[in-house]
């Protein structure tokens, strides 16, 4: 800690260096402009480096200056991050969960009805993402998410293993009834889902493991998540492959139907994901035994 500098310097320095000008940083900072250039004066004597080169009306910032800039945005970022969701969870205190959209549609959405039916006072809040990239884990409690179970700096539990074989609708899988692994692959009507990752099993997946005779791999169409593919198979639109824990209430309740008996497998599985400190919580506790498969 000793070497951090003031952290007010830090503040106004990040602002002149942000909107270009000493001028611009006092008016955001409601300072006066004297106060600003004293703080920058303080802050290279502190750092024995010249961070601005003062030519006429101007400061403009050194290539050290700039170079400093990046990890300072980027550490002020984090903590103002970091203290929005602390902010947020003491003014609205309640569980919030992000995942992808299938996930929520047709997994998650009934295990947190029974969650709620034990803890009524409890708000839930679920927000939904395609893309890994773009789940908000710093301002979120917990994240349902698809890989090996190895998220750096988050504790995770495995929920469902990747086990995965082909659905239809129970009308699409009477006129598929008889059909071998190598004929439900090239007739169709498959639905592929766009794994631009390639982290899911896909149809290229499940040729190589149960119809490696097959001909070709009928075109059929194309879907950007799980959720649509399984509101499509819902339709009689077409085959999908359903993951295991997904689809078992759509199977149970007659709207699906499996159509091969043997699934393939993998050791990635959907996890869910968070800090240490919201398993050790009651509600996360309360959550894990509600999602537990």
């Amino acid at each position: 800690m000793r070497d951090l500098p003031p952290m007010k310097a830090i503040r106004v320095f990040e602002a002149c260096v942000r909107v270009g000008s000493f001028t611009q940083a006092a008016k955001e900072l409601n300072v006066g402009q004297p106060a600003v250039s004293h703080q920058m004066q303080s802050l290279e004597a502190d750092l024995g480096v010249q961070l601005f080169e003062r030519k006429g009306g101007q400061s403009l910032p050194t290539a050290e200056a700039l170079a400093y800039y990046r990890t300072i945005s980027s550490a002020l970022g984090e903590i103002a991050r970091a203290t929005r969701g602390l902010r947020q969870r003491a003014s609205q205190p309640g569980l919030t969960l992000a995942t992808y959209p299938g996930i929520a549609m047709f997994w998650l959405m009934p295990k947190l009805a029974e969650l709620k039916n034990v803890n009524p006072s409890l708000a839930v809040r679920v927000v939904t993402s395609e893309r890994d990239h773009d789940m908000p884990l710093d301002d979120v409690d917990c994240a349902i998410l698809f890989g090996d179970g190895n998220w750096l700096g988050y504790e995770s539990h495995l929920l469902m293993p990747e086990i995965v074989f082909p659905i239809a609708s129970p009308s699409l899988s009477m006129s598929c009834a008889g059909r071998s692994p190598e004929e439900l692959l090239e007739k169709g009507p498959l639905i592929h889902l766009d794994h631009r990752d390639q982290r899911w099993f896909n149809w290229q997946d499940w040729r190589a493991q149960r119809a490696p005779k097959a001909r070709h791999i009928d075109s059929g169409v194309e879907v950007t998540n799980h959720g649509i593919a399984i509101h499509q198979t819902l339709m009689g639109q077409g085959i999908a492959l359903g993951w295991k824990g997904v689809v078992d209430e759509l199977l149970i309740n007659g709207l699906l139907v499996a159509l091969d008996s043997a699934p393939i497998t993998s050791s990635r599985g959907y996890h869910i994901v968070g800090s240490s400190a919201f398993f050790a919580s009651t509600v996360g506790q309360t959550l894990l035994l509600s999602l537990k498969v």
